[in-house]
């Protein structure tokens, strides 16, 4: 009795071929196809001498040394091609070489598929089905909920680049320990090459961008997201232990922030845009936030509601969950301005805000033709090293944040007065990154031991 394996020559998209089992036993002659698909680069065709002293030829199957998802595949294929040649040598202790009847491989090797789904089935649901569930028990801003809803796409087009490999595959808390953590942190890194390779992917679950190469805090953001959820599981006896005890979520780091001086936002407020009406409305509504000093998310939504005998109240979106604390910001002379030139009855908006992404693209203009351009050192998100870049390149709306924050600090020096305003925990480490000692500082300080 032998068994002879062969290779399809039809690949699919992932450049996989199906392998094929001949049985020879005796008269007996069947063959049938496996529904196993294997890489054809990890096959090759081996000459050896057969049992009837014949020059013979069969396929045989070799796991590559890198350890990568198409070697980790082949190594599970070629175990699942051992498991079927097992259960078919079963099998046929129950007959007599002579009584196997036409068709009885094709038949057996079914009979070891349906096996193999219904171990499948038997497994608990889809993560998917709980996903929704945890975000329904957890009070968070808006802007966290798009964050969820990122790493929750990725999640599904990782589940399916899984498929490609495995089509009956699912996520399901069971299988998330050390090793998918580390599987699904090498497909977050690689996600804008692997999609390139296999586009069906983001078709099926697409962004409102292409995935580009992804920063090392980004994809950190990330692994804390999915590590909130898998806790929550815990929490609820869906997950028996926490995997990401065994994997390292790697430390966010940060740069020194950037913003602009009082003179240079005084030469934003001055540019002339009379020919350039809307982004004139832009520009106003980016020097009330530098006075404001709030988050956009929270810029946002404010109304005429919000403003009180000239000073704006607001509870800032990002900690409303834990502990929710009404900032009182007393608007300066600039400010007022600007909310008694945009007053509208008939808007419910204090002001009239346009989209995120379109006021970012605002205020790099707004800088540009008001010639606030210097260069401001950078890290760079995905090598990590310090660059240079005009700043007119590189502003958003959080550059309003931040010329808050730093501007009172350089004049008061009080992390505590500051934090007040700003909405900071006093002693934050995010705090921290507002409120750079700046040159003058260091000539103060320096004096006062002269």
């Amino acid at each position: 009795m032998s068994y002879e394996i062969s290779l399809s020559k039809k690949t699919d998209r992932a450049g996989r071929a199906e392998l094929s089992l001949r049985l020879r036993l005796g008269k007996i002659d069947q063959q049938s196809r496996t529904g196993i698909r294997i890489f054809t680069g990890h096959t090759r065709e081996e000459r050896y001498i057969s049992s009837k002293n014949r020059n013979a030829k069969r396929i045989v199957i070799f796991v590559p040394r890198l350890r990568n998802p198409e070697s980790r595949h082949t190594q599970e294929m070629k175990k699942c091609l051992e498991e079927l040649i097992d259960y078919v040598d079963l099998q046929l202790q129950e007959y007599d070489q002579y009584d196997i009847p036409k068709g009885w491989l094709s038949k057996t090797v079914k009979s070891f598929k349906v096996k193999k789904k219904q171990v499948k089935s038997s497994r608990q649901p889809s993560i998917f089905n709980y996903f929704d569930q945890f975000l329904e028990n957890k009070t968070v801003s808006e802007g966290t909920l798009r964050h969820y809803a990122v790493i929750l796409r990725i999640l599904k087009r990782f589940e399916l680049y899984k498929q490609i490999l495995d089509p009956t595959y699912q996520i399901v808390f069971s299988d998330i320990d050390a090793k998918f953590l580390q599987e699904l942190e090498y497909y977050i890194i690689n996600e804008s090459r692997l999609i390139n390779k296999c586009p069906f992917i983001i078709q099926a679950v697409p962004e409102s961008r292409m995935p580009n190469q992804r920063g090392k805090n980004t994809i950190s953001g990330y692994f804390k997201k999915l590590r909130s959820f898998v806790l929550w599981a815990k929490s609820e006896g869906l997950i028996s232990s926490d995997p990401f005890r065994k994997f390292k979520i790697t430390r966010e780091v940060y740069g020194t922030p950037y913003y602009i001086t009082l003179e240079e936002r005084h030469q934003i407020e001055k540019v002339d845009l009379s020919h350039r009406p809307n982004l004139a409305v832009q520009r106003d509504i980016f020097v009330f936030h530098c006075c404001l000093g709030c988050r956009v998310s929270d810029l946002r939504r404010l109304t005429t509601a919000n403003v009180i005998n000239g000073v704006v109240h607001y509870i800032a979106r990002k900690t409303k969950a834990g502990n929710p604390k009404t900032i009182k910001i007393p608007l300066n002379e600039t400010a007022l301005a600007i909310v008694e030139k945009y007053a509208d009855s008939n808007r419910k908006a204090l002001l009239p805000f346009i989209s995120d992404q379109k006021y970012n693209y605002a205020i790099k203009e707004i800088f540009t033709l008001a010639g606030v351009t210097r260069n401001v050192v950078i890290r760079n998100s995905l090598t990590g090293e310090e660059e240079v870049r005009p700043i007119n390149e590189i502003a958003s709306s959080h550059i309003a944040r931040r010329t808050f924050v730093g501007n009172i600090f350089k004049k008061f020096k009080d992390q505590s007065l500051v934090s007040e305003l700003s909405g900071h925990v006093p002693n934050s480490h995010e705090f921290a990154r507002y409120r750079e000692i700046d040159m003058d500082l260091k000539r103060e300080m320096v004096s006062a031991i002269d």
